[in-house]
């Protein structure tokens, strides 16, 4: 807890996001917001964090655009300026609850791909060719 309040003091007097992000991810081991950003479009993800009342989670989740729902004016989540907006909540879809979920940065406590997904990409991209 007391590391948290560290790194979003950091955050707030530093002004810069992405020192703030560095530090985060070099404290925990895990890729900064942008890499982790970036990895969600790419592959599938399993993320540990803790909730805001303190529970652990791990969610399976991503933003590539061959399993997440189109965007729709109906389900402002779907899009990207929306999710975009707070930048220290990252806005995923859900593979396994099938539906839009949010977490903190700060909270997060591992990141790993998850291969299934990655190899089922990969096949894909194949048979395209």
């Amino acid at each position: 807890m007391e590391e948290e309040k560290k790194m979003q003091e950091n955050l707030a007097t530093t002004g810069t996001e992405s020192l703030a992000s560095q530090t985060v991810a070099n404290l925990k081991g895990i890729p900064t917001l942008e890499d982790l950003k970036k990895q969600l479009e790419q592959n599938v993800l399993e993320v540990s964090f803790n909730k805001l009342n303190g529970d652990k989670r791990v969610m399976t989740c991503t933003l590539r655009t061959d399993i997440k729902p189109q965007a729709t004016k109906e389900d402002p989540l779907s899009q990207k300026k929306i999710r975009d907006l707070a930048h220290e909540v990252v806005n995923v879809w859900d593979v396994n609850a099938e539906g839009w979920r949010s977490f903190r940065y700060v909270r997060v406590n591992y990141v790993n791909t998850v291969e299934e997904y990655e190899q089922k990409w990969y096949n894909n991209i194949g048979e395209t060719q």
